[in-house]
């Protein structure tokens, strides 16, 4: 009988690449669709507008301030305190922003009518100082000559004298008359060249003392004027930056222009010490107190904060200052927690808050991610493949964040109002 053996069908190696196969392919499909969905969902997404995230932060309610930087110590300089001279105009000004050294001229003021006067002056002293000496020239001639006079008006004298001396006998009474007669002629004469001597020391006396003021006075006015030609150009006390000063128009001095003897023209300021002076509208100034913090934003770099604390506020309103707005203000001083020599100048502008109020590690979202309808504010969040509505309950606000109680989670993206829409379409 014959035997028959039942084979076991042998298993090929091909089943499981099949297998592979079979899930493989429907699952690659699945994510080529899921990815187009997510990519197209995202590009409809961004084409919305800006999204942003939520996140935990302090709010910080306030009131506003605005002012000016200023450094703590800064040296102002401008035209020299001169007697005589009140108009200048400026011939030099170092680059502002320029760095300095100690003893660098920074500043100067045109010279030419003190070089004029300088030049006036000086030959007038010097022809005064040439007239002094033709004037003692002179009397010295005249003296010798009028002492050359008296010489001989003394021996005259002197030999009449004796004539009149001799004995009565031995001269007649006519001849005695004419000797009388000669010696008293001797004498007046004597006595008039010595008051014409007199006369000439005092009279050349004078006339010296004249021209030698004359010319002290002069060397005097040149020698001021050499000052006032040396004080017309500043040099640097220190080593600094060069920061050019704004009048209340808030322009600033160039090279050519005229300034009056107490106008500023540039300073330089110690940077590594602002501070900062602001304004509070009077319908605030009952808020404000010495010790308050303060947030504020410089107009040149809006996106830094930099924080201080109020160390001075006035006791009265006044009108605010380099402005033609008549409203009035409360002026207050801020002590900066650090300065930025990069990015801080004085006179730069700045907007701030002084902290009222401070909620700690409460989740924000901006103002303009709110959106109102009749049913309540709303957020339009977006999550991986679509956009929601959400409706919020909110807390306190400030003028750009908002306290979200409600609605949202820290790190969800939510849209941003765009400039010209309102509402998301």
């Amino acid at each position: 009988m014959q035997r028959f053996r039942l084979r076991r069908p042998r298993r090929t190696q091909r089943r499981r690449p099949d297998l592979k196969r079979k899930i493989t392919i429907p699952l690659a499909i699945v994510v080529v669709f899921v990815a187009a969905g997510w990519t197209r969902n995202k590009l409809a997404a961004d084409r919305q507008g800006e999204w942003v995230r939520t996140n935990r932060g302090d709010l910080v309610t306030g009131i506003d301030v605005s002012g000016t930087l200023a450094a703590l110590d800064s040296g102002s300089f401008g035209p020299p305190q001169l007697d005589d001279v009140w108009d200048f105009k400026i011939a030099m000004m170092a680059p502002e922003g320029s760095e300095v050294a100690t003893g660098r001229p920074v500043l100067a003021f045109d010279t030419t009518e003190l070089q004029k006067r300088l030049e006036e002056k000086s030959a007038e002293a010097d022809q005064a100082q040439k007239e002094i000496e033709k004037q003692k020239s002179d009397l010295a001639l005249k003296r010798e000559d009028e002492r050359l006079n008296l010489s001989e008006a003394e021996a005259d004298l002197r030999k009449t004298k004796l004539k009149l001396e001799a004995p009565p006998d031995l001269v007649g009474v006519k001849e005695r008359k004419q000797v009388e007669f000669d010696y008293n002629l001797a004498k007046r004469r004597v006595a008039t060249i010595r008051n014409r001597i007199a006369s000439l020391e005092r009279a050349a006396a004078a006339q010296i003392a004249l021209l030698e003021s004359k010319q002290k006075r002069a060397a005097t006015i040149v020698a001021e004027t050499q000052s006032a030609i040396q004080q017309m150009t500043i040099k640097a006390p220190r080593n600094g930056t060069i920061v050019y000063v704004t009048n209340w128009r808030g322009d600033k001095k160039k090279v050519g222009d005229t300034c009056w003897r107490m106008e500023r023209v540039i300073e330089i300021p110690d940077l590594s010490r602002m501070i900062a002076r602001g304004d509070v509208d009077e319908v605030d100034a009952g808020k404000v107190a010495v010790g308050q913090r303060v947030t504020i934003r410089l107009d040149a770099h809006p996106d830094e904060e930099f924080h201080g604390t109020i160390t001075r506020a006035g006791k009265t309103v006044q009108q605010q200052q380099q402005t033609r707005d008549p409203m009035k203000v409360l002026r207050v001083e801020i002590a900066l927690d650090k300065s930025d020599p990069a990015k801080m100048r004085p006179g730069m502008r700045f907007q701030g808050t002084v902290e009222l109020q401070r909620d700690r590690n409460v989740l924000l979202t901006p103002r303009n991610a709110i959106f109102v309808s009749q049913r309540g504010p709303y957020a339009m969040r977006r999550g991986w493949f679509s956009v929601t509505e959400v409706p919020l309950r909110l807390g306190r606000q400030n003028d750009k964040s908002v306290e979200v109680l409600g609605g949202l989670s820290p790190n969800d993206r939510v849209l941003v109002k765009s400039e010209k829409k309102e509402e998301p379409k």
